[in-house]
């Protein structure tokens, strides 16, 4: 084994609080393990093959591609993860391959024969972890047989890594989930009629989406000028400059901000513009600089809702055809109209619609109607 200085070890640490983000995951870490411990081979199986799902798994070998996802074309994906011989380790405990299995019956398997022979792979080590859902994953190291087995140091390294492992993908599978979250709901709200803008601690513009851009654009009761909003209606912006001053004096204070709403007049006739002003949860011992400490929703009542039915399935546990009935119904049309437009019978849409009411509690279409309408700001 080659035993890290400190300097090298951090670098490796590094390596694997970061392995989530790179192209291929964790490789640079399971590439600096292999080096300290003399291993050919290395891998993180975050899920094991299951019958038509190929499984995912981050490897780092000479032979293989770094990273295998549903890949049938491989040996042990496509038939021989069912012989694994390293299964259903004690929780985070460092075991070795021959502490499973005896090497003495370990040539005649064909697991041995067909994945392992070709790589090289014969004396292995490793460990089963949780990640962020609970579940198992498995991070496993191996030499060629003509190399000594894993020794007490290797093991002893190993253990010292496998909180890290487990803390670094646990964490590291959060933000993912998140991101694709976030993703999911900006791109979903952003298909809507409301424009979102967020503002700093002094009330200067942050981000804006792109239909918060449009209203800006059409430059029709509202414009941003020197990073702040700005209301043709000397009126309006006198009130919003008064509730935005609200929440900063509020969040200042440590106490709870006012959500305060107003409309805007427009030069062009068009009905007006519906503003909500609404504080953000802010914690000032890890705040960093340029936070937004305040969302502004602004509707333009005249623009036609596309709702993302993956939306309506995720915060409600609908199916695709409820979610479906759901948008129709959200957009304006009534139960005769959606089940034509659907092209489902009457009774069905009935018999949806009643499924629809116990999943999100409400008792009226024009409940539901609005509760959907309200869901899209509250999830933006």
């Amino acid at each position: 084994m080659n035993t890290p200085d400190i300097e090298a070890f951090s670098k490796l640490i590094g390596c694997l609080y970061d392995g989530h983000i790179e192209e291929d995951p964790y490789n640079n870490f399971l590439y600096g393990v292999r080096q300290t411990i003399d291993a050919t081979f290395a891998s993180i199986t975050m899920r094991e093959p299951t019958g038509d799902d190929g499984g995912l798994l981050f490897v780092s070998c000479d032979k293989l591609q770094k990273t295998l996802i549903d890949d049938h074309t491989n040996p042990y994906t496509d038939r021989y993860y069912t012989a694994n011989l390293m299964t259903n380790l004690p929780w985070g405990q460092v075991i070795t391959l021959n502490e499973c299995y005896p090497y003495s019956s370990l040539e005649e398997t064909e697991l041995y024969r067909f994945c392992m022979v070709p790589l090289d792979i014969y004396h292995m080590i490793g460990m089963d972890l949780r990640n962020a859902n609970g579940q198992r994953f498995s991070v496993r190291f191996a030499r060629p047989k003509s190399a000594d087995n894993f020794g007490p140091e290797e093991r002893e390294f190993l253990t010292l890594l496998s909180p890290h492992i487990q803390r670094a993908v646990a964490n590291g599978m959060q933000l993912i989930q998140l991101d694709n979250e976030r993703k999911l709901y900006s791109k979903t709200i952003s298909k809507q009629s409301i424009g979102i803008i967020t503002l700093d601690e002094r009330g200067k513009v942050i981000t804006r989406n792109a239909v918060a851009d449009e209203l800006i654009r059409e430059k029709d009761g509202i414009h941003i000028v020197n990073d702040h909003i700005h209301l043709d209606s000397q009126a309006a912006r006198t009130k919003l400059n008064g509730y935005i001053e609200e929440v900063v004096q509020a969040q200042r204070a440590q106490a709870p901000a006012p959500v305060n709403a107003l409309s805007v007049d427009r030069p062009s006739g068009k009905a007006d513009l519906e503003i909500l002003i609404k504080p953000m949860m802010i914690d000032k011992t890890v705040e960093p600089g340029h936070t937004p400490h305040m969302i502004v929703f602004i509707n333009g009542p005249e623009k036609r809702y596309d709702i993302d039915i993956r939306l309506l399935m995720s915060l409600y546990g609908l199916t695709r055809a409820e979610a479906m009935l759901a948008k129709y119904l959200a957009e304006g049309a009534n139960l005769d109209q959606a089940a034509g437009d659907l092209g489902i019978a009457r009774n069905t849409a009935r018999a949806q619609l009643r499924s629809i009411f116990a999943k999100t509690g409400v008792s009226q279409q024009s409940m539901l109607v609005s509760l959907i309408l309200k869901s899209l700001v509250t999830f933006s």
